[in-house]
């Protein structure tokens, strides 16, 4: 591209010293404007697809219109010099005009016969729907797990406290606001998986913070509130998820959180202040009391610093003092605070009957499914739709691809058995959160523990999580 800026201002020079119609023939003038007429356009492409690559079908306009223009600057001398020749049946010109054609001909060919197999290949066979990837994300980062050390720490409520970890300096590490790590805790010598959202601003990339709830019996999140100090040390991989803020994508949202459900909507409120945008937030976080307010100076803080930030706050247990709302989420409550319901993005995070009753209210109130974003916390727990098994049930699960039959003990999931048999499923949380190791079932009956990591096409089409799924009787997996 530079190369061309150059030739084509020494083209431009060369029209304005010489003239256009006087000393210049008409192709050669025609030459020099559709060179210029390129360069912009190239320079147009390459910045939306930095800036705004979801922008599919103005790159392909673009891209059309380049194609067209260089197509044309490559004809011009062969056709210019045909008209021109007064021999212009001379055998190069004739290979030179049949080369063009023949090329055309041959590409035209190749884009039908192209066209034509995809609709019988798509007519033919079952509709694959690949796993759910996490995009904008860096794909190394996803792979590779990162050692993080615990630098700083702050109580947030009685509960809930914020973990600081220090990045690898060698790591470049890059998540959207919204997304979640899984760590690999060592307590007590036991090794503990579990998933937490990031609830920093992805702008710093030489930190990361967790905000864990303590729950009664939670073996990790009592670790992390009580005992995790300072220069602790732990393993984490990610970022995974598709529940995050794309300012490319979302102009207008709305954030509807309760309790810790808060932790990646602040991520994407702290990255929004960050890059000074203008899209227009309106966050809605229902808590019990005003003690149980995560983030509270947070968000405090946000609502100066944020011109287009509303923000209400909706206690369901109130002292006498309160003056804010209470109560439950409502149509009445979502009404009155959203006063645009049919351009925002919604986005959902709290306990599952929380996110269940706001799906129930926004779809009440016309908002479509496609608008309505959800995130869920919580332990992966079995499933209660499960038959009992026998001790020392055996089932067969065959993976096709990998050509391998196995057998599988009552308690093991697939993906264990997949790693014990050198089988290659890529996978993430080990939690049914993030997707990464959605496979298809071909035959037979798979329980999962979650659905969370799944979408409605992959659910539709026959995917299961296999990190939190159970075979019954024999199964064939396309792994």
């Amino acid at each position: 591209m530079a190369l061309l800026s150059v030739m084509a201002y020494s083209m431009s020079q060369r029209l304005a010293g010489l003239g256009i119609t006087v000393h210049l023939s008409t192709h050669l003038v025609l030459h020099v404007v559709l060179v210029l007429v390129l360069v912009p356009l190239l320079l147009l492409k390459v910045l939306i697809a930095r800036r705004y690559k979801h922008s599919h079908s103005l790159l392909k306009a673009l891209g059309i219109a380049i194609f067209v223009i260089s197509f044309v600057l490559v004809s011009i001398p062969t056709l210019s010099e045909l008209l021109r020749s007064p021999n212009s049946g001379s055998l190069g010109l004739r290979l030179a005009t049949g080369l063009v054609v023949v090329v055309c001909i041959v590409q035209c060919v190749l884009v039908m016969k192209t066209r034509k197999q995809s609709r019988v290949s798509s007519a033919s066979r079952i509709p694959e729907i690949p796993p759910q990837a996490t995009p904008l994300t860096n794909h190394d980062n996803a792979k590779d797990p990162m050692n993080l050390l615990l630098a700083q720490t702050e109580q947030q409520t009685h509960d809930t406290k914020t973990l600081r970890f220090q990045v690898p300096k060698e790591r470049r590490f890059r998540a959207k606001p919204g997304q979640f790590l899984t760590f690999q805790w060592t307590i007590d010598g036991r090794r503990v998986t579990r998933s937490y959202t990031i609830s920093s601003s992805p702008i710093h990339e030489d930190y990361v913070e967790i905000t864990p709830k303590r729950t009664e019996n939670g073996c990790a999140s009592v670790f992390l509130n009580e005992r995790a100090r300072p220069g602790l040390a732990v393993e984490a991989s990610g970022p995974y998820g598709q529940f995050y803020f794309d300012e490319a994508l979302h102009r207008s949202i709305v954030l509807v959180a309760a309790g810790s459900g808060i932790t990646p909507m602040i991520s994407m409120l702290c990255y929004i202040d960050d890059l000074k945008l203008a899209t227009c937030v309106t966050l809605l976080y229902f808590v019990r009391t005003r003690a149980d307010i995560i983030f509270d100076n947070e968000l405090s803080r946000l609502t100066r610093s944020l011109p287009n930030f509303k923000y209400e706050l909706c206690l369901s247990r109130p002292d006498p003092t309160w003056k804010g709302r209470s109560g439950r989420l409502t149509e009445e409550f979502v009404a009155q605070s959203v006063t645009d319901l049919d351009s925002p993005t919604f986005f959902l995070c709290g306990p599952n009957g929380f996110m269940d009753n706001a799906r129930h209210v926004l779809l009440t109130l016309g908002v479509t499914q496609d608008r309505i974003l959800q995130e869920s916390f919580g332990e992966s727990k079995p499933s209660t739709e499960s038959r009992p098994l026998e001790a020392g049930a055996v089932e067969t699960v065959v993976f096709l691809h990998s050509e391998k039959v196995c057998q599988i003990s009552s308690g093991s999931t697939l993906l264990e058995l997949a790693e014990r048999n050198g089988v290659q499923i890529p996978f993430g949380c080990r939690q049914g959160q993030c997707g990464t190791c959605a496979t298809r079932v071909l035959s037979g009956i798979v329980l999962m523990d979650v659905e969370a990591g799944l979408t409605a096409e992959q659910k539709g089409a026959g995917y299961v999580l296999p990190c939190v799924s159970r075979a019954e009787g024999t199964v064939v997996l396309s792994a």
